[in-house]
């Protein structure tokens, strides 16, 4: 099993008062599988990424990492592990806009210590892969929205980790980019054996993803595969299945029906 989390409570103190954003949180996720989560805004989605990427600790539950225990002390482990065996793809990019796409690839590899011609090989590797090689000297800043999340990838690869945590990924991209973007996260499932976890709000993904999971006010709810069309329509609307909000109506107006998506924020 790469990943395990047995009833993981999350609490936090906001103005005084304590409000828990994670409630018994069950969890399995195994080499070469897919599981999407779904859920509001708020919920408690990226709170559960950032236990198990060891940024904040549970406030009760246990978190197993390929058969271990992990135990936060003073961060030392989670840091360790985080850095070697799990790569995070941000829906924001998290790039360095001033670096080159080279420099923001390695990143990780140099805080590891080890950023010499293996690792560079394996930067071309995946540059090569990700169809962005003749982007390799530019400056991250200069790129597309597709071109950026594709340089996130790469970065979270380059230590070659076994667990990827998505946070939607493709949230700022267009339909088309978001597919191109899936496709290649579903390719290091089958050809790499990796283990992802994927916050996403693309119900075409969805049909994609082995299990998918609906997190409702921080609890984690499995959704059958064969309910999962039937459940969407009953508990979304179409836009709001696409990740998007539907618009506002004006005031002194009658309120009106949304009739198709926002334009994308993203391209190739």
């Amino acid at each position: 099993m790469m990943l395990k989390l047995e009833g993981v409570d999350k609490f936090y103190r906001i103005a005084g008062k304590t409000k828990q954003i994670l409630q018994r949180v069950d969890l399995e996720l195994k080499e070469g599988e897919i599981a999407a989560v779904t859920g509001k805004s708020g919920c408690g989605k990226t709170t559960m990424l950032n236990i198990i990427a060891g940024l904040t600790p549970p406030s009760h539950g246990k978190l197993y990492f390929m058969g271990k225990r992990i135990v936060y002390l003073f961060d030392l482990m989670p840091s360790w592990i985080r850095n070697r065996k799990i790569g995070f793809i941000f829906q924001t990019f998290k790039l360095i806009n001033e670096e080159t796409v080279a420099s923001n690839i390695l990143l990780p590899a140099r805080i590891r210590g080890h950023a010499g011609k293996k690792e560079r090989m394996r930067m071309d590797s995946l540059l090569e892969r990700l169809g962005i090689a003749e982007h390799k000297h530019m400056r991250a800043g200069l790129l597309s929205g597709g071109q950026k999340q594709r340089v996130a990838i790469a970065r979270a690869l380059i230590n070659d980790p076994p667990l990827i945590l998505a946070d939607e990924p493709t949230a700022n991209l267009d339909k088309a980019t978001s597919l191109e973007i899936f496709r290649i996260l579903e390719s290091l499932a089958v050809d790499e054996k990796k283990a992802i976890l994927i916050v996403t709000h693309k119900d075409y993904m969805f049909h994609r993803a082995e299990r998918v999971f609906d997190m409702i006010d921080g609890k984690l709810i499995p959704i059958p595969k064969e309910n999962m069309n039937l459940y969407f329509d009953t508990m979304m609307t179409p836009i709001e299945r696409m990740g998007e909000k539907p618009a506002a109506a004006p005031h002194d107006s009658k309120p009106v029906k949304a009739t198709g998506r926002s334009a994308d924020k993203g391209g190739k």
